[in-house]
């Protein structure tokens, strides 16, 4: 029997952006300065709106030092003022308040500035990972703002286990993939788009698209043996029929995806950008 999506709409949201050396996205490279974005997607379901992830906190719209001092200068962040992410929802014709579910990809500072924003909102998250960002290791410790983690506490979460892909409306249309390995509970999306094509949104389980060919993760993985499952699993799911998969920190997926505008309308459409250019 065929399946009927009840995912209406999906938005790429205007994207904060941090330029940091390659060598900080994938081991074995470095010397070249890149600038990556830091995006939401909003998602429009039967059952309400839910966000993949958070980005940059409002607070440094316009002065990203105002809400994250040292990380500002170290990751060059550039976030104006139209970019915020209550206005950005509100541009679409809904507030803040109205999203009624966050999914989070992992806690590190630029996925978790806008939790501030949905107290209200049922929250899902990787299991360890709230606990990790309390308390993690050396390795990727700065990359944690406690701002955040006290914003993340006024949040009802339900944790989604390790090796579990965890159906959000029992329906088949947004599906949380667990990718753990860059940090504990490490989530990508899965939509199913409303003409039945299918888009992958893998948050840090991959930074770049030569990760997950390659099979080589970043620096500060903290479980390099699931990173590398985890990118073995992206790798098969973009072998899928009908599927895209969207690398939310890649600056060409960006390029050529968001090249239509905000709003994804097929991820059958983004397809064929990639595979022609010219096309977008």
């Amino acid at each position: 029997m065929a399946t009927t999506s009840t995912v209406r709409r999906v938005w790429a949201l205007d994207a904060p952006q941090l330029t940091i050396d390659c060598g900080l996205l994938m081991l074995g490279t470095g010397g070249a300065q890149e600038t990556i974005p830091s995006p939401a997607f909003l998602v429009e379901h039967d059952e309400g709106l839910l966000l993949f992830d958070t980005s940059l906190a409002s607070s440094a719209a316009g002065d990203p030092a105002a809400a994250y001092g040292e990380l500002a200068t170290a990751f060059q962040i550039e976030f104006p003022e139209s970019y915020r992410l209550d206005r950005q929802i509100e541009s679409i014709g809904y507030r803040a308040s109205d999203v009624r579910r966050i999914v989070l990809s992992h806690m590190h500072f630029d996925h978790t500035g806008g939790l501030d924003l949905f107290p209200h909102a049922q929250g899902f998250i990787g299991a360890g990972e709230l606990r990790y960002a309390r308390t993690p290791s050396n390795l990727d410790a700065a990359f944690f703002r406690e701002a955040d983690i006290e914003a993340a506490g006024r949040i009802a979460w339900n944790e989604v286990p390790a090796g579990y892909d965890h159906d959000l409306f029992g329906d088949g249309s947004v599906v949380l993939l667990s990718l753990h390995g860059h940090t504990p509970g490490t989530l990508g999306l899965k939509v199913r788009m409303p003409d039945e094509s299918t888009l992958v949104l893998t948050g840090d389980a991959a930074h770049k698209r030569a990760n997950v060919e390659a099979t080589t993760g970043m620096p500060f993985d903290v479980d390099r043996l699931n990173k590398n499952s985890s990118l073995q699993k992206i790798g098969l799911l973009a072998s899928q029929p009908g599927t895209t998969v969207w690398i939310s920190h890649d600056p060409q997926d960006w390029s050529e995806f968001r090249g239509a505008g905000a709003e994804i309308t097929s991820a059958a459409s983004l397809r064929s950008r990639t595979a022609d250019p010219e096309s977008a």
